[in-house]
């Protein structure tokens, strides 16, 4: 009878310690190069820039997570959205806040998809025939979503990559006679510290 309390006993402090292990905070940080994409009657183009954000999070278990991310603007772009009409953009900081849900693989390598409502602003400008039509802050935002993996280097730090969608906003420019789509996607790739 002992033998099996004592089985038992470790089994319990086992299990426990796993638990554990999967809960707790997170903090870290990751690149993201985004795409920002600007339709119009007129034309469409592309636009690149890069944000590095500071993310934090709650592991509640090994399935699901919460996760804050605030992101600070490292560039500024330009493009040509139509003949004549010019566009330069620089993201300013950003935020998102997210339920993560997780799909470990094994012990190293784990899937993840996030979801939640966030805010990407951009500051605009918008110049046809070298003359300024727009120049205010874009505030792309609303439903955000990505998939990415996690691969864990220790039980403390890992290396994860995604590729989500980070909003989008519509905004009228009467001097141009036309409404301008602006839809962000991007990459990220982090690291993140559990303590």
């Amino acid at each position: 009878m002992k033998k099996i309390l004592s089985v038992a006993a470790v089994a319990l402090a086992l299990s426990a310690t796993a638990v554990q292990a999967n809960e707790g905070v997170y903090v870290g940080g990751n690149f993201q190069m985004n795409s920002t994409s600007i339709k119009g009657d007129g034309g469409s183009d592309k636009v690149d820039s890069n944000l590095l954000n500071l993310t934090a999070g709650y592991d509640f278990n090994e399935y699901f997570a919460a996760e804050v991310r605030v992101g600070l603007g490292m560039s500024s772009e330009s493009a040509t959205i139509a003949q004549a009409v010019s566009y330069e953009h620089k993201p300013k900081t950003s935020y998102g806040v997210y339920g993560v849900g997780k799909l470990p693989i094994n012990e190293m390598f784990s899937l993840y998809a996030l979801v939640g409502y966030g805010s990407s602003p951009l500051n605009a400008q918008i110049k046809a025939s070298g003359k300024t039509v727009i120049d205010e802050t874009v505030k792309i935002g609303g439903i955000q979503y990505a998939a990415g993996m996690q691969f864990n280097v220790t039980p403390a730090i890992a290396i994860t990559a995604e590729y989500g969608v980070f909003g989008t906003e519509k905004v009228k420019v009467a001097e141009l006679n036309d409404e301008l789509k602006f839809e962000t996607t991007g990459f990220n790739l982090g690291m993140k510290y559990k303590f």
